[in-house]
């Protein structure tokens, strides 16, 4: 929690400094276009953005959707006033040769766009059946209302065709809701995950009473899992920590 807030903190400051450094003219407004930028990326706004990277490109993006990163957005001031104050380092940048300026660039930019991230022993990839059903005191309007304060999306599939939410060996027509970029976090408070996809069914059985059944958890959009051990493995993983905290947040 420390480190990953730290490191939003030292971006904000560290980017348009960058940005400035490369483009000069960019001193009265690349301040505020990277709050702006910082605020919007951290919704769900830009997940079909996210989802479209990690599938068409040779490379993924981890984001996560968690509005206490808005807390660094107080060190913008600061980002500006090393900007006005840092002629010198335009002037020093002149002497160098253009190709040695671009290399610097790219290794800057990449410095500043990587985070760590821990990942497992055996890094899980596609579609998780998990099966399993919670029931919320709440009505289903209640419940998309509380998923939607999370800062998540809920998105509503009538009747399409998905052999894997189901969990059988051949497609039936189904409705489901959907939500991305769900945040899991450790027992330290750590993020520990993002899941790619949620699918779910809600069942109003009562008037303050609503069954929410989990169909499956989208990990990543490639890939296939095909041992069954780890199949089973994950799906109770999977199970515990949406019950623990996905579910146990709507309730509140």
């Amino acid at each position: 929690m420390l480190t990953g807030k730290l490191s939003d903190f030292a971006g904000l400051v560290v980017f348009p400094v960058f940005v400035y450094v490369i483009f000069p003219k960019s001193k009265n407004w690349i301040v505020v276009v990277t709050g702006v930028l910082f605020i919007l990326w951290k919704t769900p706004l830009v997940t079909p953005l996210v989802v479209w990277i990690n599938r068409y490109s040779p490379f993924t993006i981890q984001r996560i959707v968690d509005y206490s990163d808005y807390w660094a957005l107080l060190v913008l001031p600061l980002a500006q006033n090393i900007i006005n104050q840092s002629n010198s380092i335009v002037i020093q940048t002149r002497f160098l040769f253009k190709a040695g300026r671009a290399i610097i660039a790219v290794l800057s930019f990449f410095a500043i766009c990587a985070t760590s991230i821990r990942h497992p022993g055996e890094m899980p990839r596609g579609t998780v059946y998990i099966g399993k059903t919670f029931t919320v005191k709440k009505s289903r309007s209640e419940v998309i209302e509380a998923i939607r304060y999370m800062g998540y999306n809920v998105e509503y599939h009538e009747g399409e065709n998905d052999s894997t939410a189901i969990g059988l060996g051949y497609a039936q027509s189904m409705s489901y809701y959907q939500t991305d970029s769900i945040v899991l976090f450790d027992s330290y408070s750590k993020t520990a995950d993002t899941i790619l996809s949620v699918k779910y069914q809600l069942n109003e059985v009562k008037k303050n009473k609503t069954d929410i059944r989990i169909i499956n958890v989208t990990l990543t959009n490639e890939g296939n899992i095909q041992r069954w051990q780890l199949l089973k493995s994950l799906r109770n993983e999977y199970k515990i920590k949406l019950k623990k905290q996905w579910i146990k947040e709507m309730e509140k």
